[in-house]
């Protein structure tokens, strides 16, 4: 297979990635931009140091029943995602891994590098984080976030099931929810 104009999730996960759900699979097997909105649910530790770690980072705070926009920009071997959660927005930028991380998928978010390995099923899209970089620097097993994403089709939605935890605090946050094609039109905004 050619990679030159290939989605970067049908490089990295080749004919398995048409086993996803078609809602998955319709996020991550295309090019240009896509909006998908719709409401989360977050849940995050109570108490200062958690949400100084997740204002630092950019995630979003807790609610429930929060809206929630995605754009996802798809190039070939290349995905840059802006969300938007309630108020707070950030990004992140996803490309193949090369060199050790070959194989796997790089998302850069600011500060944060994270490598995830990616798998494919009939029901769902896992990613599961296997290292992570700070400043460009590996950070120890014993600090380091770990995170087992979950994306899947509930009827036509796209949804995703996001936990975040730290070795050293425990869950950090976990943030889930349903999103659907964004219309835009005549009466749409």
């Amino acid at each position: 297979m050619t990679t030159q104009g290939t989605p970067l999730f049908r490089y990295l996960l080749g004919p398995a990635i048409d086993l996803l759900p078609d809602a998955v699979r319709h996020v991550h097997d295309g090019h240009g931009c896509l909006e998908l909105s719709g409401l989360a649910q977050i849940d995050m530790m109570p108490g200062l140091l958690p949400r100084l770690i997740c204002t630092l980072m950019g995630l979003p705070e807790p609610g429930r029943e929060v809206p929630v926009t995605v754009i996802f920009d798809r190039t070939p071997m290349w995905e840059h995602w802006r969300r938007r959660f309630g108020n707070r927005r950030y990004a992140s930028s996803l490309m193949p891994g090369s060199g050790r991380d070959t194989g796997l998928l790089v998302e850069r978010m600011g500060i944060i590098t994270n490598i995830f390995r990616i798998d494919a099923t009939p029901d769902a899209l896992h990613l599961t984080l296997v290292r992570c970089r700070f400043l460009g620097l590996p950070m120890p097993e014993w600090l380091a976030p770990r995170c087992a994403a979950v994306e899947r089709a509930a009827d036509q939605d796209f949804t995703f099931d996001i936990p975040i935890d730290l070795p050293w605090l425990g869950r950090l946050i976990h943030y889930r929810g349903r999103m659907r094609k964004h219309e835009t039109g005549p009466d749409k905004t």
